[in-house]
């Protein structure tokens, strides 16, 4: 937390109500990345409510060029300052947002490959989570068939799986961001997570050997195990089953719809790009350049009709319109008559 905050002053006033809908992880984020900023300004004599736009490059500057951050951490560090200043700017506590227009380093995003593992690899991975048992059994079914965020996996309770709701067995929790969500449970997923329950009535689902909660590093070392026990090369991680599962949805047939709802997806375009890198290969335009305009080996090794050229018998046309043109009539030069 800055120095500079006192719990009587105009900003800690603002800064309080900015963070106030964030919980979490990203509060933690917001509250470590805001104080940057005010400390910063500390540092240099400025009062943060009253900085202006060269400030907040002058800071981004700092950021990028004298602590050497990468462009993508510039632009983490600085989404909480926007939002900070376009919130005071909407309640009217400053009469201009410094914020809004301050240039940042360009940030290219790179491909990100979210294809994951294939059908049968998730498969493998289910079988092994069949065999080991346990806690085992309810991470492979919660990560590979629900697509369920580490975070969530962690959180899950044997009492939110209880209740049962037209005809279906659902698990209630917290999502990304406090998000309430109700998931059905097949029967398959019913049974590892009782498995994983090991006749226990209440408590966290996913525990420590010890019984006590388990972190998600922890989670990530039990989905390691899992893979080597699967027979799986890729080093797995709980938000690549997340991938995987969400991947293979969109393989099974089901609309994007439905499997925007399955990864609870806020924006459609977060599904769509899952469904664009499952066929980019598949689907790439340089198949279809390559069959147009490609000649065929078979035609490639006939002896050509004119010196240096080949002629694919695909290229009917090409013979038509040359022996059309043999069979036209020659104009006298200067008659005003030729073929167009």
């Amino acid at each position: 937390m800055s120095s500079i905050m006192s719990p009587t002053t105009p900003l800690e006033v603002v800064r309080e109500a900015y963070l106030l809908p964030y919980a979490g992880d990203t509060r933690n984020a917001y509250v470590y990345q805001l104080g940057r900023w005010l400390d910063w300004c500390t540092t240099h004599d400025i009062a943060p409510l009253a900085a202006g736009r060269v400030d907040v490059e002058q800071f981004v500057h700092h950021l990028h060029v004298e602590l050497g951050h990468l462009p993508s951490s510039v632009h983490a560090a600085l989404t909480p300052v926007r939002g900070f200043y376009r919130f005071a700017y909407a309640e009217g506590v400053i009469d201009r947002d410094p914020a809004v227009l301050a240039r940042r380093p360009r940030n290219p995003k790179p491909y990100r490959d979210t294809v994951g593992l294939d059908r049968e690899q998730m498969r493998s991975f289910l079988q092994a989570g069949d065999r080991l048992g346990g806690r085992y059994a309810a991470a492979a079914y919660l990560l590979a068939c629900l697509a369920l965020r580490a975070s969530e996996v962690c959180a899950v309770r044997i009492e939110d799986f209880q209740c049962s709701l037209r005809g279906h067995r659902v698990l209630e929790l917290a999502g990304k961001g406090g998000l309430h969500a109700r998931m059905p449970l097949p029967v398959p997923v019913v049974r590892a997570l009782e498995v994983g329950a090991e006749g226990r009535t209440a408590g966290l689902l996913i525990r420590r050997r010890d019984g006590a909660p388990l972190s998600r590093q922890g989670l990530r070392t039990l989905v390691r195990t899992l893979g080597r026990r699967a027979g799986i090369a890729l080093p797995l991680t709980p938000h690549l089953l997340r991938h995987s599962c969400i991947t293979n949805a969109l393989e099974s047939g089901a609309s994007l719809r439905k499997v925007q709802d399955l990864a609870r997806h806020a924006e459609p375009r977060t599904t769509m790009r899952y469904d664009r890198n499952r066929l980019s290969l598949d689907d790439h335009a340089v198949h279809a350049v390559v069959a147009f305009i490609s000649p065929s080996r078979d035609d490639s090794d006939e002896p050509s009709r004119e010196a240096g050229h080949h002629f694919r018998d695909d290229d009917e046309h090409v013979t038509a319109a040359t022996a059309t043109a043999a069979a036209r009539p020659s104009w006298p030069a200067g008659t005003g008559h030729g073929w167009r």
